[in-house]
């Protein structure tokens, strides 16, 4: 929570947005560090929402992550991990932007990626719900395509140390 505040010039007189923000933890460890700042948090699940931190329920919502309801450049920051993957590449493509609507700008997001087949099936072996697995170069495209401006990261099977038995 202290990164990415620091990384992104958030402060109390911020407004974020977090696609698949789960239960709320990091949203509550954001909120801690700056008691006013304007805090959303947005996951498809009905259970993370109702399951949440009471100290932040208020703030979270269950919605769709390729349709966001709020006006065009209203945060200052978006943050989206494990949820552009997850949706199909279409939604994924929508999603991109729908995030690029709804920031001013600063967003981050982390895409999963892989290197050749025995990375793709490490990958996907390991998620759940992991859908839409491309090389780096192809999300790439993607990104250029959506004109996505943000920071992002590459998940892969070295990033989270998977290995084949």
């Amino acid at each position: 929570a202290e990164k990415i505040c620091k990384t992104y010039n958030l402060d109390n007189t911020s407004k974020i947005l977090q696609l698949g923000c789960e239960k709320g933890f990091l949203l509550h460890d954001i909120k801690n560090i700056y008691p006013k700042i304007n805090i959303e948090g947005i996951d498809m699940s009905e259970y993370a929402i109702q399951n949440s931190l009471v100290s932040i329920k208020k703030y979270l919502k269950v919605g769709k992550y390729t349709k966001l309801n709020f006006k065009n450049n209203k945060f200052d920051f978006v943050l989206a991990i494990g949820v552009v993957y997850s949706l199909n590449l279409a939604d994924a493509i929508n999603c991109l932007k729908e995030i690029i609507r709804v920031s001013k700008g600063k967003s981050f997001i982390n895409l999963s990626s892989y290197k050749n087949k025995n990375d793709y099936w490490l990958f996907k072996n390991w998620t759940l719900l992991g859908t839409t697995l491309l090389k780096e170069k192809e999300w790439i495209e993607v990104l250029k395509h959506v004109n996505y401006k943000g920071h992002y990261y590459f998940t892969d099977s070295k990033s989270l140390q998977l290995k084949s038995k």
